[in-house]
């Protein structure tokens, strides 16, 4: 036991010191700098701190420590992860007994935090003491802050036990009302409902609503507040954080919220904390990121307010125990497909025509002009704030002009309304908000990942932030998800992390002013020629991994702006390079246009290419062209790059270059230049050990017996192919070997065989995910269908090889195969008694009308 304050004064029974006595309990080895610090803040008050040091040793005589603690007027109890010592026999420890002794003692107690070691007596001791309606319970971080705290506390203390004129804290305050929004809330039914029952829920008391700046969480926020407030016997109260700067002042602005009574040196919270105990109430905080740090003020009213609910606001959790977070997505827009008169029934649609009915009050938009206003929602992501400020532009914009300026850049979405938050004023500045409460680090991450198109994985961040610790990459993107800048996808196979477009403009913005613009784009490109090297499939054999096509398809985007990275900084040979990978995806699922507009970039840069980029790329343009139908220039470009491919030993693209010169030439009827060309591209297959093309070369020559009307030796040489194929699992040679077979089936009369070949083929295509390859075989069951009478099962199966054709553009098949002999009289399609089963196969999936393709049909 120890005395500081009068050096004059030593602690006995019946001291003639008359001054106020304040018996302060603590561990002695663990917290001898807390228990300095409030000895010396009670001192300067002219107050008598008192200090038994039951850890240090046992007391004598246990008389002697209640004395002083009864002559005492104020208890303090300051823990750490100690419970203190026990003595032998007792079960208690000194700190426990001392607690015990002080009775009815007015108590401040001071628990310090973090504390992952603490004893677990002591947690349970805590656990009594916080429930304790005579204690006014606190954490705290360190020895200066518990300094100041306890000189506030004291004085609090005194002022309310001391000084009988001091009111106490008002029974029935008036509540700041929730306030009164200008316009209804639309498109956030389905939000509504959920929430509603989240917070109706018994086990459920903190919830918060995240998202990014200008997503509509305030207002969301309010609704909820207005629609929920009856439910609870005491109301809802609105604490708007907004304006507050230092995390100490939010006890401050929730107590003021509540219009309780304050003075100088008073703990708002506590006084809300008394004044919430026995109440049922909704509290909602509005805009907590900024004063994160403060957090705790919330656990600390829902500690001790058993009734009471909180819903707050933040772009960022809270990280409090049993916190809920909901995200607020953006609002629902419409499908690029549907069409334009019905899109104002999708939430941001509604929105936009409702905020500039604000400001034209004449506002009614046409056909045209609901094209163009979901144009716009599109282009801001359903972003509500972002919709307002481009709904005010109306004024003075045309629809149209309005959604060619949005695709400029942020400058557009200026001027919101004057009662905004200044922060809100431009969508710039709401999301500059956000983006200045990160620590340097996450904004020179969040600044770099804005190269990302559509979206990245773990694996792609971590290369482009330059970190191997794929787990410290972790914890900056999770904090960016955290503060709603960056959200996240967990429906696939592993997580994958995307901007909306207007905060990944900011973020290229801060890249190109702030940080290492080429360098980051640079990193970005090498690290998707890569990626693509190592997920890209052999041509001609993509059916023995049709996953990996969709490796390169869910990185289309990346892989997009990688190879226009290498074009437009003229490093073309690792643009051809990436292109060449890029085959399989421009092929399988209908992008020959794009590779047809990128290679032919790449050839205006002929001079800064090897002779085999060159060769390569060449052969591409070549290619591409003979795929899509374009047979002169396809032949003027490979027949240039056949002897340079000869020249530099190519043998592989040699191969291709003189198989598809050879059916060119077939195609003209010059079958003795047919046979040289494709002869040499079986040879060489043969050699390469690329079986694949050799099973082209017997579909190619097929034709010939074909055209002549000798369909035994036609399907013969097909079926030679289809069986090198399959040997080979080659999905190329495969799906032409039994496209063809049908084909000659029919020319010879035997549509239930052709039927049994499209059934093969379509099972194939489909399993590859090959569009355009299951559009012509479901045009072809089509014509089957037409042959046999069944007119509304043609319909249908046309209109879904057509919606396929729409997503896939020209067939790359037709390249390759005979053309199907059409010799059933032709129908209608549009005639109205078919508009059901049009309806029907422009509505379903591929995998729906592959369904309905099959049914009934048995595979060769």
């Amino acid at each position: 036991m120890a005395s500081w304050g009068d050096p004059a004064a030593q602690p006995m029974i019946n001291n003639p010191d008359r001054r106020l006595r304040i018996f302060i309990s603590s561990a002695l080895d663990e917290l001898e700098e807390e228990r300095l610090a409030v000895r010396d803040t009670i001192a300067r008050m002219r107050l008598v701190p008192v200090m038994f040091e039951l850890d240090a040793r046992p007391p004598v005589n246990p008389d002697v420590y209640r004395a002083y603690i009864d002559e005492s007027q104020l208890f303090i109890g300051i823990y750490g992860e100690s419970y203190g010592w026990v003595g032998s026999d007792s079960e208690r420890s000194g700190l426990e007994q001392e607690f015990r002794a002080a009775g009815d003692l007015p108590k401040l107690i001071y628990v310090k935090s973090p504390a992952n070691g603490r004893d677990p007596r002591l947690v349970a001791l805590l656990d009594r003491i916080r429930h304790d309606a005579q204690v006014s319970y606190r954490r705290f971080h360190s020895a200066d802050e518990l300094r100041r705290v306890v000189g506030d506390d004291v004085a609090l203390l005194l002022t309310e036990r001391f000084n009988p004129g001091t009111p106490a804290p008002p029974e029935n305050a008036t509540r700041t009302p929730l306030p009164v929004p200008p316009n209804a809330l639309l498109g956030r039914d389905t939000e509504q409902r959920a929430l509603t029952d989240l917070l109706t829920r018994d086990d459920v008391r903190l919830v918060t609503l995240t998202g990014p700046g200008g997503v509509g969480k305030t207002r969301l926020a309010l609704q909820l507040g207005a629609t929920l407030g009856p439910t609870f016997a005491d109301g809802v109260a609105f604490a708007d954080l907004s304006a507050v700067t230092d995390p100490d002042s939010v006890g401050m602005a929730i107590a003021t919220s509540l219009n309780l009574w304050t003075m100088p040196n008073q703990s708002a919270i506590d006084n809300a904390v008394a004044y919430l105990r026995d109440r049922s109430m909704l509290l909602v905080v509005d805009n907590m990121e900024h004063l994160t740090d403060a957090a705790t003020v919330i656990s600390t009213m829902l500690d001790t307010c058993p009734r009471l609910r909180v819903l707050a606001t933040s772009r960022v959790p809270l990280r409090l125990t049993g916190e809920h977070v909901f995200d607020v997505p953006p609002l629902e827009i419409p499908d690029p497909l549907e069409d334009p008169r019905s899109a104002v029934r999708h939430g941001a649609a509604q929105l936009f025509v409702e905020r500039a009915r604000g400001v034209r009050s004449d506002f009614r938009p046409d056909g045209d002009g609901a094209a163009a206003i979901t144009e716009i929602v599109r282009r801001l992501d359903g972003l509500p704030l972002a919709i307002e400020l481009a709904a005010a532009k109306v004024r003075v914009l045309p629809l149209w002009v309005l959604a060619e300026r949005l695709e400029r850049g942020l400058g557009t979405l200026t001027g919101g309304a004057r009662d905004l938050p200044a922060r809100q004023r431009t969508l710039r500045d709401t999301i500059a908000w956000s983006y200045q409460l990160l620590r340097p680090e996450e904004q020179r991450t969040f600044a770099r990942i804005g190269v990302f198109s559509g979206g990245f994985d773990l694996d792609a961040g971590s290369a482009l932030v330059d970190t191997a610790d794929r787990y410290a990459a972790l914890e900056t993107f999770t904090a960016l998800i955290e503060s709603s800048l960056v959200t996240q996808d967990v429906r696939g196979p592993e997580p994958r992390m995307a901007m909306l477009a207007t905060i990944r403009e900011f973020a290229l913005d801060r890249l190109r002013e702030d940080f290492d613009w080429a360098e980051t784009h640079e990193r970005h490109a090498r690290y998707y020629l890569a990626f693509a090297e190592a997920a890209a499939p052999p041509v001609g054999q993509t059916s023995t991994d049709p996953a990996a096509v969709d490796l390169l398809a869910a990185e289309h985007d990346n892989l997009r702006a990688a190879i226009n990275w290498f074009i437009d900084h003229d490093e073309m040979d690792q643009a051809v390079r990436l292109g060449w990978m890029l085959w399989p995806l421009w092929w399988l699922r209908g992008h020959i246009d794009e590779g047809a507009r990128t290679v032919r970039r790449i050839l205006e840069h002929a001079d800064s290419m090897s002779p085999g980029a060159y060769a390569h790329a060449l052969f591409g343009d070549g290619a591409i062209a003979f795929l899509s139908g374009d047979g002169e220039h396809g032949r003027v470009q490979l027949e240039r790059v056949l002897p340079l491919l000869r020249e530099l030993g190519d043998q592989d693209v040699n191969a291709r270059a003189a198989g598809m010169l050879g059916q060119l030439a077939l195609a003209r009827g010059d079958y003795p230049q047919a046979r040289a060309l494709l002869g040499e591209t079986k040879q060489i297959s043969e050699r390469i050990g690329e079986l694949w093309m050799a099973a082209l070369y017997h579909t190619r020559l097929a034709l010939v017996p074909l055209n002549e009307g000798d369909y035994a030796a036609a399907a013969e040489q097909y079926a030679d192919g289809l069986r090198v194929a399959r040997k080979t699992e080659d999905h190329l040679g495969e799906v032409v070997a039994l496209y063809s077979l049908a084909v000659t089936a029919v020319a010879a009369g035997d549509e239930p065989g052709a039927a049994g070949y499209l059934a093969s083929g379509l099972r194939l295509s489909a399993a590859a995910s090959d569009q355009a390859g299951s559009a012509t075989y479901l045009e072809a069951l089509a014509d089957l269908a037409v042959r046999a009478g069944d007119p509304g099962r043609a319909v249908r199966l046309t209109a879904a090889a057509r919606k396929l054709r729409a997503f896939a553009g020209t067939a790359w098949m037709q390249a390759y195969v005979p053309p199907w002999p059409h010799g059933a009289a032709p129908i209608d399609l549009d005639a109205p008694e078919y508009a059901r089963e049009r309806a029907d196969g422009a509505g379903e999936t591929m995998a729906a009308s592959v369904a309905y393709a099959l049914d009934g049909l048995s595979p060769a």
